[in-house]
This record gives C-alpha cells, sequence and structure tokens, in this order.
C-alpha cells in the first residue's frame, strides 16, 4: 500500500497517474487488499491544490478501472477459477461469499450496487455473481452504475479533504479515508442488521402458519 501511494506522489503531474489509478482500482475489484479506493480519494485530495490531477480524469480512469475489475471478477467466478476457492477457503470469505449468492438471488442489481461501496464485500459479490450465472448483460448494467456512484463518491470525498486542508494534502487524504471508512462500516452494518431482520421473520412465519391453521375455539366449550 506504501509503495503504491508512494509512486502516485510521483506522478502527481503526470498523466501516467491516470493509468495507475486505472490499474490499481481494476486489480482493487479482484484482490480487495490492493489500495483502490485509497488511490483515488490521494489523487483527488490532491487535485484540488492546483498542482496535481484534473479531478474528471481521476474520475473517469477510476471508473473504468471499476468497471474493468468488476467484469474480470465476475468472470472468474463464472469460470469457478482458482481465485473463487482460495476465497472461499478464507472463513471471512466463504462467510461473504455465501451471503453474497443468498442476497443476489433475492435482491441481485441493488446487492450489486450497495456492496461496490465495501471492500471485499465488492469482490465476494461479482465473483458470486458468475459463480450463480447472474446474466452478463444485467450484470454490466449495474456494475456500470455502480462503478459511476463509487467513483463519484471517492473523487467527492477525496475532494472535500483536500479543500478542507488545502495547506496539507495529506491531512486531507486521511480525512477521505477516514470518511470512506465510516460510510463502508455503515453500509455493512446496515445491510447485517436487515438481513437479521429478515431472517427473524423467515424463522417467526412456520409458527404464525400453524396458528393461523389451528382450529378457533369452540365458543360453547
Amino acid at each position: 500500500m506504501d509503495a503504491v501511494l508512494d509512486l502516485a506522489q510521483t506522478l502527481l503531474s503526470s498523466p501516467w497517474l491516470y493509468a495507475l489509478v486505472l490499474g490499481v482500482t481494476m486489480l482493487d475489484a479482484v484482490i480487495p487488499l490492493v489500495p483502490g479506493e485509497t488511490l483515488v480519494i490521494t489523487a483527488a485530495a490532491y487535485a484540488v491544490t492546483g498542482s496535481g490531477p484534473e479531478a474528471p480524469l481521476v474520475l473517469l480512469a477510476a471508473w473504468a478501472g471499476a468497471l474493468g475489475g468488476d467484469i474480470i471478477a465476475h468472470h472468474l467466478g463464472r469460470g469457478a477459477g482458482p481465485l473463487t476457492a482460495w476465497f472461499r477457503r478464507r472463513r471471512w470469505g466463504g462467510a461473504l461469499f455465501d451471503r453474497a449468492q443468498r442476497e443476489l438471488t433475492a435482491r441481485g442489481g441493488m446487492l450489486l450496487i450497495s456492496a461496490r461501496f465495501i471492500p471485499g464485500g465488492r469482490t465476494a459479490t461479482t465473483v458470486a455473481s458468475g459463480a450463480i450465472g447472474y446474466p452478463r448483460a444485467r450484470f454490466v448494467g449495474f456494475a456500470a452504475i455502480a462503478g459511476l456512484l463509487w467513483s463519484l463518491y471517492s473523487v467527492g470525498i477525496g475532494m472535500l479533504g483536500g479543500l478542507a486542508f488545502h495547506e496539507q494534502p495529506l491531512m486531507g487524504v486521511a480525512l477521505g479515508i477516514g470518511l470512506a471508512l465510516a460510510v463502508g462500516g455503515s453500509i455493512e452494518g446496515v445491510r447485517a442488521l436487515r438481513a437479521r431482520r429478515r431472517r427473524d421473520r423467515t424463522l417467526s412465519r412456520p409458527v404464525s402458519a400453524v396458528r393461523a391453521a389451528s382450529p378457533a375455539p369452540s365458543r360453547g366449550a
């Protein structure tokens, strides 16, 4: 991670920064440990200083990388390749994958969009979408929307941090990363709460059905 950010700082005034953003965000969609979001926030924070990259080009590179990476992860899932096996062998990865598979069947596109904002969760969801045979055209459409929203959000947070600490861009980067972690954690918390409520409702249905099927007590008894 430090090596990637150090490289980004040396390329702040170079067109190669956009290629770095595209490549790292693409890889981040497949391997969650790659700091794609952090790189986009960093580039956007420096964009408002006047001596850094152009924010619209950072946005375009991030969107292209996110969409390309999601499509790669989806097709890796379709091929049930080594990534799927590696991911499922991990305790955390297997749990994310199984949950993503269940929720994709139930919610489809909305899950693809919301999961893009959760590191690790987005990889599990896109790989799972391929593994269960989610329609390609529909996947690409939702992935394009998700990638655009994620890119706007990441660039926006980076620019906000850069504006707040105009003379100290690194402080702006730290603020942006903190906000991104808070938003991602909140989304995951809401998803977990909703999933638990749905599970509780599902478990309570058989009891209700039995009560509804039971004959009403006779008034004369």
